[in-house]
């Protein structure tokens, strides 16, 4: 198993690190600032960004006065965070590490927080006792995870069709889009339960232009175009069809929405 785990790290790094991820970022940052606001961050909260990417969530906790802390496991992911921040004059500590294994003391954080990171994380049960762990007594965890059911599942349903399956002990990111499987993972740890159902909105001049951008820059998808080859057009009109059915501009021009769940755990 270790070696098994070990392997689907290193896979899991090298699909961050291709594409250009921190330039579809921004695209989703709305998402994090919610996720800080629900939170309650207050200045001088220790605050930890499990799995943060560029920052989304560790940027704003900071703006509000958190100690903040940025986790992930790709460095590329991190050095654009860091990057992010030196520009807007904040202090954040940056660490390269994994959701299943958080390098830190019990209770060392007031706030746990994560926008669509620990979500990939192959062992569920594993990354909520761990985040739990490190999050105080009386402290907060605070998460946004993509929707089953909504147009970003679609689209993680379409491509699982074309692409190998994972592990057996890895699962379905997807599963954390249900309050009742948010329930069951935080249940021996919380005091209490919020919920909150949103929707992200991309607005693009039209689906085939947002799609053109997307594919070139996440890194899943440039990895399937790598394994795919010729395929990778099939995976791409499915996708189109998707976004399409979701559009929600009336005039010709592409607004897709992307439903999301807020998790707000008290300990």
């Amino acid at each position: 198993m270790s070696m098994q785990l070990e392997d689907f790290r290193t896979r899991q790094r090298s699909v961050w690190e291709a594409g250009e991820y921190p330039a579809l970022s921004p695209y989703i940052a709305d998402v994090g600032e919610l996720v800080v606001a629900r939170s309650g961050v207050k200045p001088g909260m220790r605050v930890l960004d499990v799995a943060c990417g560029t920052g989304n969530a560790a940027l704003p906790a900071a703006r509000a006065g958190g100690r903040v802390t940025g986790l992930d496991l790709t460095p590329k992911l991190l050095a654009a965070g860091r990057a992010r921040a030196e520009a807007e004059g904040l202090t954040i500590e940056w660490r390269e590490g994994d959701a299943e294994e958080l390098p830190f003391a019990d209770g060392e954080f007031d706030l746990v927080l994560s926008t669509f990171g620990h979500m990939f994380a192959p062992r569920h049960q594993r990354v909520a006792d761990e985040m739990a762990r490190v999050c105080a007594k009386g402290g907060t965890v605070a998460t946004a995870t993509w929707l089953a059911d909504g147009s970003v599942g679609a689209v993680f349903s379409t491509a699982a069709r074309y692409l190998p399956p994972p592990p057996d002990f890895a699962s379905a990111p997807l599963l954390w889009g249900s309050e009742e499987y948010v329930r069951e993972r935080f249940a021996p740890h919380a005091a209490s339960f919020r919920f909150e159902r949103h929707v992200n909105r991309i607005e693009w001049e039209s689906a085939e232009g947002f799609a053109g951008f997307f594919m070139d820059r996440f890194g899943p998808m440039v990895t399937a175009r790598a394994m795919l080859g010729e395929r990778f057009a099939d995976l791409c009109a499915e996708v189109l069809e998707v976004w399409r059915a979701a559009n929600e501009s009336p005039n010709g021009t592409f607004v897709l929405p992307q439903q999301y769940l807020l998790s707000v755990v008290r300990m």
